[in-house]
């Protein structure tokens, strides 16, 4: 059963007539455990009274640009199944400040509000300029702190091999 966007009003609430939601939580490697956030993002929804209508989580990278689990999210909002879109934290929506922004303009598009947990943050339709502040300064840090972790790696490697250190996987015996 497929359930149409509505074209004005935002998102229809579920069948229990509260607003639905999904969660979404991203983690950079599969050494992470998301369980904390998973834990606190099911919390915000029930101090919310929002109907949980899925929970995505993902593992990869934020900067890269084909997330199976964001565009879940994102085609949730497009079909008008929720009102909300939560987060444990920014970073967790992307590394750059640009896609951070542009994701948010497309969910509020769809009339859909984003609250990040963690960060005591609310944005969506018709949000007041000092929300709008906010996310974008939560969104640039996001995207310094990225940069610097590249920025420390690269600096790590280097001195790496200046001490002679071999990297990358060991070569195969009989290989040339």
């Amino acid at each position: 059963m497929k359930r149409r966007a509505r074209a004005r009003g935002g998102p229809a609430p579920t069948t229990n007539g509260r607003p639905g939601a999904v969660t979404y939580h991203r983690v950079s490697t599969r050494d992470q455990d998301p369980a904390l956030a998973r834990t606190e993002l099911r919390v915000a929804a029930a101090m919310r009274c929002l109907d949980l209508v899925e929970e995505v989580e993902e593992t990869g990278s934020g900067a890269r640009g084909d997330r199976p689990g964001l565009a879940r999210v994102l085609e949730l909002a497009r079909a008008g199944l929720v009102r909300y879109v939560l987060i444990w934290k920014l970073d967790r929506l992307g590394r750059s400040t640009l896609d951070v922004l542009a994701t948010v303009e497309e969910l509020e598009s769809c009339g859909v509000s984003l609250i990040a947990t963690s960060q005591g943050l609310e944005v969506g339709p018709g949000d007041s300029p000092m929300g709008r502040m906010v996310l974008r300064i939560l969104a640039a840090v996001a995207e310094l702190e990225s940069e610097m972790i590249s920025e420390r790696t690269l600096l790590g490697l280097e001195a790496a091999r200046r001490r002679g250190v071999k990297l990358g996987r060991p070569r195969k015996f009989g290989s040339a």
